[in-house]
């Protein structure tokens, strides 16, 4: 009893402090999915075996059980479900072999805290440990069977503790309390299939023997989930071209050196900066035309000069590795942009980034290339 009650009380303090992951990181990872993988609503059946813990052997009390449930996950962590649970369960004593039969059938609403998730940067896992802890009602019926062995066999024990008398014993209703943890594994967009081990707290009376303090129950099932109301990923951010006035922070404006008269003038190199940002995960420059054109008429005008191309990934989403790489094709294909508007490969250097230099204090607008003439 108190072991459910720690783990029940444990289970919904880890799930009060629940953080959300950044929402663009989610956004990332249902772009490659073609769809978000939370939230979802799920309808759940299961089947396997159940044992009540008496004084019988434990090999003759194992009996059939089954359950339906249907809830929701909200979140990648958190969960909620309505379970029903029931067929057959068995009871016994110590000084006689025979065991007896009754029916019942378990209700419980279920919190579920999905802990592979939840220790996670990422959303979509194919298999997943899921905690399972929750409260509801138990109802035992047709548990007569008691009094027929009582009536051709005596056991040791004394039976003066049976709960109720005859028909009195036949309806039983008793609190049930459950902790228990779901193997999940992910096999498909719609489909989850999993092996859920609970225990159960009930009432003392559920197996119509007394003996002041609960029973318990154990249920082993394997478990096939259907998920519906997914949603459609959703649509990648265009690329903008912001001009660089527009930030400010970026610019730096290169001065030409001071002559004296006895000198020749120096030519005045203008200087170039342009920035393509990006949206999530994207690295093919659109709509860059303009700004391919200028920098190719930029290196015409100043053929010693070159153009430094540099990709950026923001640190706000991805993992380094990621990040690196997306960088490195961002730089890639605006080089070739430059290329197809006529730069020579003697006045192009570039290279990627990652996430290791941030050129600008807003996370998303480090998703970028910035290309300088100097």
């Amino acid at each position: 009893m108190n072991f459910i009650k720690k783990s029940l009380l444990t289970l919904a303090t880890l799930a009060c402090g629940l953080s959300m992951s950044a929402q663009d990181a989610y956004d990332e990872e249902a772009q490659e999915l073609g769809y978000k993988p939370y939230p979802y609503n799920f309808i759940q059946l299961q089947g396997g075996v159940g044992e009540t813990f008496s004084n019988a052997k434990f090999s003759d009390l194992i009996t059939p059980t089954a359950s339906v449930a249907f809830g929701r996950f909200f979140t990648p962590s958190v969960g909620a479900r309505l379970h029903v649970n029931g067929w057959q369960s068995k009871g016994g004593f110590k000084s006689i072999s025979d065991t007896y039969k009754f029916n019942y059938i378990n209700t419980n609403v279920d919190l579920m805290l999905n802990l592979t998730n939840l220790f996670s940067k990422k959303s979509h896992h194919f298999f997943n440990v899921i905690l399972v802890g929750g409260v509801g009602l138990n109802y035992a019926w047709h548990n007569n069977d008691m009094d027929c062995l009582l009536q051709t066999k005596t056991p040791l024990e004394d039976t003066s503790n049976a709960w109720g008398k005859s028909k009195n014993r036949k309806d039983l209703l008793s609190h049930n309390l459950r902790a228990g943890v779901l193997l999940d594994f992910n096999v498909a967009k719609h489909w989850n299939v999993g092996l859920e081990v609970d225990f159960n707290s009930l009432d003392d009376r559920f197996n119509s023997k007394y003996r002041n303090s609960d029973d318990w129950m154990m249920t082993g099932q394997l478990s096939i989930t259907y998920k519906f109301g997914l949603k459609d990923a959703p649509a990648a951010k265009p690329v903008v071209v912001v001009p660089v006035q527009q930030h400010a922070e970026t610019q730096h404006v290169e001065t030409a050196p001071v002559t004296t008269p006895t000198k020749p003038v120096v030519k005045e190199v203008k200087p170039l900066k342009e920035v393509v940002y990006y949206a999530i995960n994207v690295s093919d420059p659109n709509n860059v035309e303009a700004v391919a054109k200028e920098c190719a008429n930029w290196a015409k005008e100043n053929p010693s000069k070159k153009l430094y191309v540099t990709g950026y990934a923001d640190k706000g989403t991805g993992t380094a590795t990621i990040n690196q790489r997306i960088s490195e094709s961002r730089a890639k294909k605006m080089v070739d942009a430059l290329k197809s508007a006529g730069v020579i490969d003697s006045q192009i250097v570039s290279q990627g980034m990652g996430d290791k230099v941030q050129p600008f204090t807003a996370n998303d607008d480090n998703r970028c290339v910035i290309i300088e003439g100097k």
